[in-house]
């Protein structure tokens, strides 16, 4: 009797063990999510515009081997708030959405200037959503023209943006953050905000004011462009920096560790590799006055001389450092000083400041910082150093003419 109810125990106690997967998904009924846009209509109502990957046959590529349908499917919903919006998606769609695979969340620059933290409470309390998606900013243009874009065929809109940005580091000429970092920022008191923005372009011969803003053609000829740097004042966007500005801001922050200075030297285009750099934000006070000093080193390699260099000695290599810091800080002082026109500070001084003078900071300067930090003075100091020349110690040059 007692073999026998040992035997009832144990069945029982691995039939326990054998419990399913309480929130499992079947695939066919399941809409994976990619991207994501949200936008405000005129009458205050929140509008979303949900990307999600549609399955391929098997052995089909893009709108090859008959298959003339995008490998992407957009939905779009309206609502009161942002899950509301995501819960109407069910009036239209017989699939449940699943959000762990979002990459990126587009927000329109008409809602970014009205401010975004009634929007993003949902993104934050919702554990589908990771904290590395992308957020971006949708520059002049309608969110469902930017996820229709790109070359159809060939992969989302929206993981295409992913890819965009992950070669960011390549060309250093925009600022992005992801989704846990904007809202650091956006709930901290010492750091404005930033993220990059998006537009679409038909291509080089044709300008984009001229082309025809329709999703049907921007889904065959128009090509995503992650440009610029949208900046905020608390949760408010007040302005974009162009390339060289949203350079200036990565210098500052020391997140420059890739791209190309395409520099003069000699009334000759050199062009300077940019291998890594740090920066360190030094706040001083000076004859009473609060100052900012930036230290930035920097190393890099001679990528391209025009013709007519002929020889890089020290001396040389000493002038094209010399080249390297001028152009490093007429990029960080332009940077500098439109945030300071915008009055953003997403520079990063109000935490130095706060460090450096507590004190001070939680006495009188924080409450006065928004006066402050337009006509605060900064001082930049660069330290480059030449470190490669490359296969060649010249510039490629005729022999007759080289001394």
């Amino acid at each position: 009797m007692a073999v026998r109810l040992l035997r009832i125990a144990i069945l029982l106690f691995l039939l326990s063990t054998l419990t399913g997967c309480w929130d499992l998904r079947e695939a066919e009924k399941t809409a994976i999510v990619v991207g994501f846009g949200i936008d405000r209509k005129e009458d205050g109502a929140i509008e979303l515009v949900v990307q999600t990957v549609r399955p391929q046959p098997t052995g089909a590529v893009g709108d090859g081997a008959g298959n003339d349908k995008p490998p992407y499917h957009n939905w779009y919903s309206t609502g009161e708030t942002v899950f509301d919006a995501v819960r109407n998606l069910a009036l239209q769609s017989p699939n449940q959405f699943f959000w762990s695979h979002n990459q990126v969340i587009l927000i329109s620059e008409k809602l970014a200037r009205q401010g975004v933290l009634d929007v993003m409470d949902f993104l934050e309390r919702d554990p589908e959503f990771k904290q590395s998606n992308w957020v971006l900013i949708a520059r002049d243009e309608q969110i469902k023209d930017i996820l229709e874009a790109g070359e159809t065929g060939q992969q989302p809109p929206a993981r295409a943006l992913a890819d965009i940005i992950d070669l960011r580091e390549r060309t250093s000429k925009y600022a992005v953050l992801n989704l846990g970092d904007f809202f650091q920022m956006l709930d901290s008191p010492d750091q404005e905000p930033f993220t990059a923005g998006v537009t679409f372009f038909e291509g080089i011969m044709k300008p984009k004011e001229e082309a025809v803003k329709t999703v049907e053609k921007a889904k065959k000829t128009f090509e995503l462009r992650v440009t610029d740097t949208a900046v905020f004042r608390e949760d408010r966007m007040v302005g974009w920096l162009n390339p060289t500005e949203s350079r200036g801001l990565l210098w500052v922050r020391g997140e420059v560790q890739q791209g190309l200075l395409v520099t003069d030297y000699e009334k000759k285009k050199v062009v300077f590799e940019i291998l890594k750099s740090s920066a360190k934000i030094e706040p001083r006070v000076m004859d009473g006055r609060l100052i900012i000093k930036l230290d930035v080193k920097t190393e890099c390699n001679l990528a391209e001389a025009s013709p007519g260099i002929f020889k890089i000695d020290a001396d040389v290599r000493k002038q094209l450092e010399q080249v390297i810091a001028k152009k490093i800080q007429e990029e960080m002082m332009a940077g500098v000083t439109r945030c300071q026109e915008l009055n953003s500070d997403v520079l990063g001084f109000a935490g130095a400041v706060h460090r450096t003078f507590p004190e001070a900071w939680n006495k009188e300067l924080s409450k006065q910082w928004p006066d402050i930090f337009p006509d605060l003075e900064v001082q930049i100091a660069v330290k480059p150093k030449l470190k490669g020349l490359g296969l060649i110690t010249t510039s490629i040059n005729p022999r007759k003419n080289q001394k």
